[in-house]
C-alpha cells in the first residue's frame, strides 16, 4: 500500500483569518509534511483558486521539486484537476488527509476520494475551520471527526486518525 499526505488549502488568507487552533494546525501539518518526505511519501500540495486576496500556499510550506501542486476550483480536490492521475500514476491508494476547512474542503475531498477508492485517513487534529452563525470552529471539527470515522473500513473508506498514529511506511 502506498500512502501520500494531503494538505488542503493551507493558504495565506485562510490562515491570515485566524481558523481554531492555527498555531497546533500549523505545527501538525508540517509535522505531517516532514514525515511524509523523510519516509519518501508524496505530499500533495492543494490550493483552492477562489481564496482571496492572496491565494499561495501559507509561509509554513515551502514546496519541494517532488511535491505535487494541485490548484482547483471547487471543494473536491478531485473535480477538473490532475489530483486522481497524479495519485494513480505515483502507485497511491491510501491518502493521509489535513488542512483547512473542515467543513467544505476538507470533507467534500475526503469524500470524493474515498468515492474514487482510496483509502483515506483523516488526520483528526491536523484540520481546521472558523466559527460560524450557529457551531463553533472546535464544533464543526469534533462533528466532522465523529461523522467521517464511521464510514466502511478497508478500500473507499474514510477513518479518523491522530497525528501521532501517522505512518507513511
Amino acid at each position: 500500500m502506498r500512502t501520500a499526505l494531503v494538505v488542503v488549502d493551507v493558504q495565506t488568507s485562510l490562515m491570515d483569518r485566524g481558523p481554531w487552533q492555527a498555531e497546533e494546525l500549523v505545527a501538525q501539518v508540517t509535522g505531517l509534511v516532514d514525515a511524509a518526505r523523510a519516509a519518501g511519501a508524496p505530499v500533495v500540495l492543494l490550493t483552492d483558486r477562489r481564496v482571496q486576496p492572496d491565494p499561495s500556499l501559507h509561509s509554513s510550506l515551502v514546496p519541494q521539486p517532488s511535491d505535487v501542486l494541485v490548484e482547483k476550483g471547487y471543494c473536491d480536490a478531485f473535480l477538473e484537476t490532475p489530483l486522481d492521475a497524479e495519485l494513480k500514476a505515483r502507485g497511491v491508494d491510501r491518502l493521509i488527509v489535513c488542512g483547512i476547512q473542515t467543513d467544505f474542503c476538507v470533507d467534500t475531498t475526503c469524500r470524493s476520494a474515498a468515492s474514487h477508492g482510496y483509502e483515506v485517513l483523516l488526520v483528526g487534529n491536523a484540520h481546521s475551520t472558523f466559527d460560524h452563525e450557529y457551531l463553533t470552529a472546535e464544533q464543526i471539527v469534533a462533528h466532522h471527526n465523529r461523522v467521517l470515522r464511521r464510514l466502511p473500513a478497508g478500500r473507499g473508506s474514510v477513518a479518523v486518525i491522530d497525528a501521532a498514529e501517522v505512518a507513511f511506511a
